[in-house]
């Protein structure tokens, strides 16, 4: 799969209760994770989340085992993408965009889900901690339902993950893991 997004994409903003409109130009490409981007995948997982390993309802994922999308720009990794599918269900397993607010979060959540849908999955989720309110709005707005909160998840995802720390986003502890799904 190739997408080569070079779109308008509207931006939505409120003042004074009105919604107001406006495009902003943006362009890179979507494409599979294969060897020429995986090195530069793994090590910004390294960097930003302490990798290759990520914990999600006591499960300890191997994230360089798993497929993904990459946006690139002029042979850039501006954001990443991996999903493990399971049966019916695809779990993202990592969502990261290096460039906020130009639709890179959006483009690389659409590819997986179509390959989702494709291999005849019938949910696609993921989880996040309770500090990322951040990512709420953007599952949110993406179409994303909360579906479940596992309270003191995080006491189990240290046993497996040490490096997970104690406090993440503007001090708040971090303590549990929100589940967000989509029908497909």
């Amino acid at each position: 799969m190739f997408v080569n997004i070079n779109t308008l994409p509207l931006q939505r903003f409120y003042r004074e209760g009105l919604l107001l409109m406006f495009c902003k130009k943006t362009k890179f490409n979507i494409v599979p994770i294969t060897d020429i981007y995986r090195a530069a995948v793994d090590n910004q997982i390294a960097e930003s989340f302490a990798g290759p390993f990520m914990v999600s309802r006591g499960m300890l994922h191997d994230t360089r085992t798993h497929a993904g999308f990459a946006a690139v720009d002029k042979s850039e990794v501006v954001g990443y993408i991996l999903y493990n599918i399971i049966g019916t269900g695809c779990e993202i397993t990592v969502i990261e965009s290096l460039r906020s607010k130009q639709g890179i979060g959006g483009a690389l959540t659409d590819a997986v889900k179509q390959t989702a849908s494709e291999s005849g999955c019938k949910r696609l989720w993921l989880i996040t901690t309770n500090d990322n309110a951040a990512a709420f709005r953007f599952y949110q707005r993406y179409g994303f339902s909360l579906c479940n909160m596992h309270i003191d998840s995080m006491i189990t995802a240290r046993k497996l993950k040490p490096q997970i720390p104690l406090y993440g986003i503007d001090g708040i502890p971090i303590a549990h893991e929100l589940e967000f799904e989509i029908a497909l």
